[in-house]
């Protein structure tokens, strides 16, 4: 959980920093806020995953977990109760396997 963590923070700093430059830009690429905020809620799924199994390791009940997450017992069972821990994670099929950069030049200081 902490490398996801981690590595959902690196990526959210590098959206940040980005936001400025893409929202104001004349011609922004088409789907490119779309794609970095599906990079985003692919980690935070993975993110959510790990922390089922982990609460299930501790002894969590599905109905301590689904009420965690604002869904019913067998809600939670249903969704999470086949996980398996793959690491890595698999990417998303249109996840662009680098993330985000802060932009470059005078921009980038402000």
């Amino acid at each position: 959980m902490a490398y996801i963590g981690a590595e959902l923070q690196a990526r959210a700093l590098a959206l940040d920093a980005m936001l400025p430059e893409l929202v104001h830009r004349e011609n922004p690429a088409p789907g490119v806020h779309c794609k970095a905020a599906a990079g985003l809620r692919h980690l935070v799924d993975e993110l959510v995953h790990c922390a089922v199994l982990a609460d299930r390791e501790a002894g969590a009940t599905w109905a301590d977990i689904g009420r965690h997450l604002g869904i019913g017992a067998d809600a939670a069972r249903h969704r999470y109760g086949r996980l398996r821990l793959l690491w890595p994670p698999p990417e998303p099929e249109d996840a662009d396997p680098t993330p985000p950069r802060p932009p470059e030049g005078p921009r980038a200081a402000a």
